[in-house]
């Protein structure tokens, strides 16, 4: 994909976190698509705009067979339909913290790794993950980290580190996240612990943290990807935390305008594949998946959605563009030194009670 073209996909593909859930009743109002068992169709339930068509017609050219595409806007468009009964794919493309959700709700069915040969491809860092160990029902497909952006015509961070958030300075004008795992995870991962911590005393500790954070004269208040890449383009503030692709949006613009990982660690999204327990074309639903985890394969998916790759014979392959951010390709390292953590489900109970009781008062502030 031309990187001119690169603005309106990143509208599109940012959408999904802001997304609102489509309530039963209307996912249901039109005839549920259902998969045919007939070993030549793959339908498959993505994100719109998530994987490159050309890709898809060689898979198809490839196999003799027909692959439908069917897209949601968000996890829970794509859970309301699938837990609603009446569709039926072969193939989706939930968030890392959902294959929990769907696992529990009988969603999924374990995958059959000798049909995965190319699994091999993936960065050990993103194998086994908590929220899927053993990789039992998922393969990662893209993902993004969540960074520290700046407007260096504005202010040059001496490094980038959650210090100058959380630290005890108070001269910059800065933006956190309106999303409460990421706000409270990045004061975790500052503090050194996991950002899935259900330890009550790192939880008080974060909370205490935060207090004192929103409590700073340069504390401008919580916002999302969109409306903190938009203050730092207009110079209303130093920093802000950010998805790193919804800021990449602002480099078309400005190419002052930065974006880097802190030193500290960060979180971590991952969207993956996962075979649907009703899917009537098993077989074909895992060759697909091999297919996507072809080097080739895999870079090209993410030259077209400028989405990272967990697919590590993919780097090489990556357009100059995609290589040149670096906050799009943490160090494989952090993966396995625990800087980097993928956002997990919390267990339900005193932890998750405290993550909501933490989130609630810092937005009453």
């Amino acid at each position: 994909m031309k990187r001119g073209a690169l603005l309106g996909l990143l509208l599109l593909t940012a959408c999904y976190r802001v997304e609102k859930p489509v309530p039963a009743e209307a996912a249901s109002a039109n005839p549920a698509p259902v998969a045919r068992g007939d070993g030549k169709t793959l339908r498959v339930f993505i994100w719109s705009e998530y994987i490159d068509p050309e890709i898809v017609a060689a898979f198809e050219k490839e196999n003799g067979v027909r692959v439908i595409l069917d897209t949601y806007e968000s996890n829970e468009a794509m859970l309301a339909k699938l837990q609603g009964g009446g569709a039926q794919y072969d193939l989706a493309v939930p968030s890392n913290y959902v294959v929990q959700t769907m696992a529990r709700a009988g969603l999924l069915q374990p995958l059959d790794k000798s049909r995965l040969p190319n699994l091999k491809n993936v960065g050990t860092g993103f194998l086994s993950a908590g929220y899927d160990p053993g990789n039992r029902y998922s393969v990662p497909y893209q993902y993004a980290a969540t960074g520290l952006a700046f407007n260096k015509s504005r202010y040059t961070p001496p490094r980038v580190s959650w210090e100058l958030i959380f630290g005890p300075q108070d001269t910059l004008r800065f933006i956190l996240l309106d999303d409460p795992r990421e706000v409270v995870g990045a004061a975790l991962k500052y503090l050194g612990f996991s950002a899935n911590t259900t330890d009550v005393s790192q939880l008080r500790a974060a909370r205490d943290l935060l207090r004192r954070t929103v409590a700073k004269r340069g504390f401008q208040g919580f916002d999302g990807g969109p409306g903190t890449r938009n203050k730092l383009l207009a110079r209303q503030i130093d920093l802000g935390q950010i998805y790193v692709g919804d800021l990449l949006i602002a480099t078309e613009e400005d190419e002052n305008v930065q974006v880097a990982l802190p030193q500290e660690g960060t979180t971590i999204s991952m969207d993956t594949l996962v075979v649907l327990r009703r899917s009537p074309n098993p077989e074909l639903a895992h060759r697909f998946i091999d297919y996507v985890l072809r080097p080739e394969v895999g870079a090209a998916i993410s030259n077209y959605t400028y989405y990272a790759t967990p697919n590590a014979a993919a780097q090489e392959l990556l357009d100059d563009f995609l290589k040149e951010v670096p906050a799009l390709n943490p160090p494989a390292e952090w993966l396995k030194n625990g800087k980097l953590d993928f956002i997990d489900e919390l267990p339900a109970g005193r932890p998750q009670r405290l993550y909501d009781r933490i989130w609630t008062e810092l937005k009453s502030r």
